[in-house]
């Protein structure tokens, strides 16, 4: 049982009235071929939830104050740029209208789409200075391309605008693991053969921490050194 007074920050959530981009990840624990259905899996029910049994296990384990996020992989699973941008307003808002339903026990980190640095950082102003929202949360890499099998890191040039708003704003960036995507869950693929390996078991830290070692070593902090990177499960390995 968690102590009183614990804050609770890596708290995933999804809208079920937009869900269907989560139909990818979702075949993973509700397999089927209605589309619908892990729209009433269990999970998906209980990652809805927040102002229910959320808030009721919160109070029977001493959990005062949690930080919301759209569960994984959020914009970063959207290979389509406009798309995933519509995913991000549209998820920052719910959220916001969430968390002001309830905003002593309920803060946000903020969904962004990296296709583009500079609207990336447009958005994060928006939710810090308009929505209210604590930070942003990154599902790992961004997929791109149309078979979701492109993938873009954070840590190239490109995205110095980006990192340069988060400084400017003083406030986290949460480094979130995600699941594999495109080839790489197909029967051939990397991790086709081997779905015992997905998730936390392992393929959560090893991929999230190649991310991280390249941001560590792209000269990212050097440039801004007051950017705050959370990464969570200790490190990520």
């Amino acid at each position: 049982m968690a102590s009183k007074g614990t804050v609770a920050i890596e708290e995933a959530v999804v809208n079920l009235e937009d869900i269907a981009w989560l139909s990818e990840t979702a075949a993973l624990y509700a397999p089927s071929n209605d589309p619908d259905q892990f729209r009433h899996h269990a999970l998906s029910q209980k990652l809805a939830d927040i102002h229910d049994q959320r808030l009721q296990r919160m109070d029977a384990e001493g959990v005062d104050y949690m930080l919301l996020s759209l569960t994984s992989p959020g914009c970063q699973g959207e290979p389509d740029p406009t798309k995933a941008q519509d995913l991000a307003v549209a998820a920052n808002n719910w959220l916001a209208g969430e968390v002001a339903i309830n905003p002593s026990r309920f803060g946000g980190l903020a969904a962004l789409s990296m296709h583009d640095a500079s609207e990336a950082a447009a958005e994060l102003r928006r939710a810090i200075k308009e929505l209210g929202m604590f930070g942003a949360l990154l599902n790992d890499f961004q997929s791109v391309g149309p078979d979701s099998n492109g993938k873009k890191y954070y840590d190239k040039p490109e995205y110095h605008v980006f990192w340069e708003t988060v400084q400017e704003l003083d406030v986290p960036v949460y480094m979130h693991p995600r699941y594999p995507a495109g080839e790489d869950i197909q029967p051939n693929g990397k991790y086709g053969a081997r779905k015992h390996l997905i998730g936390a078991a392992v393929q959560f830290h090893l991929d999230l921490s190649f991310h991280i070692y390249a941001l560590c070593s792209s000269g990212i902090f050097d440039k801004f050194s007051r950017v705050q990177v959370v990464v969570g499960h200790l490190g990520e390995g």
